[in-house]
């Protein structure tokens, strides 16, 4: 990798989305990475429920070179494959792109078997697309083709190590949660050769169960989709502690616990409550939860106040985008992240002009311009302060439906304490 390149794409990495997130989030906790071998390449397999969250981040918490695989309709118009191949990414293409544009995969897959060979690294979603669901998904055969792809082509002499990663999200769609990055053991590709010359197909498979097997110790994963609602009211939409919806050894562990109680009318049950919170755009966790003010809150409120105000005018086209254009939910943090590391120095920039052209002193503008990069991440809180949730808004418009939905959920939360006592 030339200087130029390296020091544009650790720039972009580091300094500006990296630090980005430090923002965003409100807690990073990542496990398992002080085990990663450092000399070695890396084959990074992460989970993928978030959109460009999930590539973000896990390559902004490594030191390593990074290339990943990214969709080919992404690099459209130029300009933007330009810009996203300079911060290594790669297109790949899917058969719905054409057979012809399929067929540039081989060049796409011959350049990550020579950043293997640079002891470079190379993060491939497995689960080829995203879903905000809480689960890993089966596994398609793009990352063994690159993996026995490279040691075939060196002869297997890389020892290149696969390295299951689990992404795990407090909430998946706001700013100011809880993430969680563990990294797993190292899975040498060397182990799978003796099957791979005998039959690659079978290796293939092999692969892809035991990286599957290991990322799902790594998430909250719900294994029978049939029962994914019990689980998620159960886990998630109950559990007013961030740190232990992504903490994957507490989750899965509940949800094992939880197999016994399960029968068909509990998951009819947990199906339709889910289907009448989606029908009148309902938070469960806003309805069993609710608003929870701590004094912190309190001693904070000068600023959320300030916070609010200064940003709801560059938040507005962000809420346009998500409630109007956008359609796919698990783009929603992306779209808040990517917007307001442009939009809001940019609007910042705008009213601290206006502010020196009618004539405001400079130390005044300053003030401002501090002010309003400190307070920024505050304005997540702040908008949970000042605006109504989805439960008391439904809560005033339809309170037959908020009663509804909570008298379900009360039965839920005395299955859940039953479970916890066990």
């Amino acid at each position: 990798m030339r200087k130029i390149n390296y020091l544009w794409y650790q720039f972009w990495r580091h300094t500006i989305v990296g630090n980005g997130l430090k923002i965003f989030y409100k807690k990073m906790q990542l496990t398992g990475r002080e085990d990663l071998p450092k000399n070695k390449p890396l084959l990074f397999v992460p989970n993928h429920q978030n959109s460009f969250m999930d590539a973000f981040l896990v390559t902004t918490n490594l030191k390593q070179v990074m290339y990943f695989l990214t969709r080919a309709k992404a690099f459209n118009p130029p300009i933007m494959g330009w810009f996203l191949r300079s911060l290594n990414m790669l297109p790949v293409y899917r058969v719905r792109d054409g057979l012809s544009s399929v067929q540039k995969n081989n060049a796409i897959f011959d350049l990550c078997y020579d950043y293997l060979k640079n002891q470079e690294s190379v993060l491939v979603f497995a689960e080829a697309n995203h879903n905000l669901k809480r689960r890993i998904r089966p596994l398609s055969k793009g990352f063994t083709r690159i993996a026995f792809g490279a040691e075939e082509k060196y002869d297997w002499d890389l020892d290149i190590q696969i390295v299951p990663v689990g992404v795990n999200y407090s909430s998946h769609r706001e700013g100011r949660n809880h993430v969680h990055i563990k990294f797993g053991e190292c899975i040498p590709v060397s182990k799978f050769k003796e099957a791979y010359i005998a039959d690659e197909n079978e290796a293939s498979m092999q692969m892809k169960d035991e990286v599957s097997d290991a990322m799902k110790k790594l998430v909250f994963h719900v294994e029978d989709l049939d029962e994914y609602s019990v689980h998620k009211i159960l886990w998630e939409e109950l559990e007013a502690d961030n740190t232990t919806i992504t903490d994957p050894d507490i989750s899965n562990a509940r949800i094992q616990k939880t197999d016994a109680h399960i029968t068909p009318e509990l998951i009819e049950e947990a199906k339709e409550l889910d289907k009448l919170a989606d029908k009148h755009k309902v938070s469960l966790k806003d309805v069993a939860i609710g608003k929870q003010i701590s004094a912190k809150d309190v001693v904070l409120s000068p600023l959320y106040i300030f916070s609010f105000l200064n940003n709801i005018i560059p938040y507005q086209p962000i809420k346009y985008l998500i409630s109007n254009v956008i359609k796919d939910r698990a783009f929603d943090a992306s779209i808040k992240y990517i917007s307001g590391l442009f939009l809001l120095p940019i609007f910042y920039g705008i009213v601290a002009a206006v502010l020196a052209i009618v004539g405001v002193d400079s130390a005044f503008i300053y003030g401002y311009l501090v002010l309003s990069v400190f307070t920024a991440p505050f304005f997540t809180r702040a908008k949970e302060l000042f605006t109504k949730n989805s439960a008391q808004q439904i809560e005033k418009s339809k309170p037959a439906v908020y009663q509804e939905i909570k008298s379900q959920l009360e039965a839920f939360k005395k299955l859940r304490q039953t479970i916890l006592n066990e």
